[in-house]
Formats: structure tokens, C-alpha cells, sequence
């Protein structure tokens, strides 16, 4: 995966949107604070990252492996963001 904002922001919006098709509401209900950002500065990364890692502790049930995996890389993804590391 690529970790430029935009295919991050990508990746997110993929798994939002299968998670509404399937009716994944324990998903949606953690994701949806951290997600869509609002300025794209560091605090909205800081959000979208907790709400991810929400989505990772609570609702891992409702997720299929491959999301499982997607979640995980996002997470690290953007902690990198977060902390300027590449």
C-alpha cells in the first residue's frame, strides 16, 4: 500500500464504504468521529488514528481478515503521518 495521505484517505473510504453495505455498525459507530477529516492537519490524523485503532479493539468481529490486516497497516500508516517518520 502506498502511504501517501491521499491513498490512505482512500483505503478508509473503501472500507467505509463496505462496512455500510454490510451494515457494520459497530464499525461505523467508531470510525465515523475520526472520519472524513475536517482540515487534514495533524490533530484530524490524530483522530482518524484513534478512532481506527477504536475500530481495531471493538469491533474486530465485524471485520473480515483482509480489513483485520487493512486496519492494522492504516494504523501504522498513519502513526507514521502523526509523527513525521517515514
Amino acid at each position: 500500500m502506498d502511504d501517501s495521505p491521499q491513498e490512505i484517505l482512500k483505503s478508509v473510504a473503501l472500507l467505509v464504504d463496505e462496512w455500510c453495505n454490510r451494515r457494520c455498525l459497530q464499525a461505523l459507530r467508531f470510525i465515523l468521529p475520526g472520519y472524513p477529516l475536517r482540515s487534514g492537519l495533524t490533530d484530524d490524523w490524530a483522530d482518524l488514528l484513534k478512532s481506527l485503532e477504536d475500530v481495531r479493539a471493538f469491533a474486530i468481529d465485524e471485520l473480515t481478515e483482509l480489513e483485520k490486516d487493512s486496519v492494522g497497516r492504516l494504523i501504522g500508516s498513519i502513526s507514521s503521518i502523526i509523527t513525521n517518520k517515514p
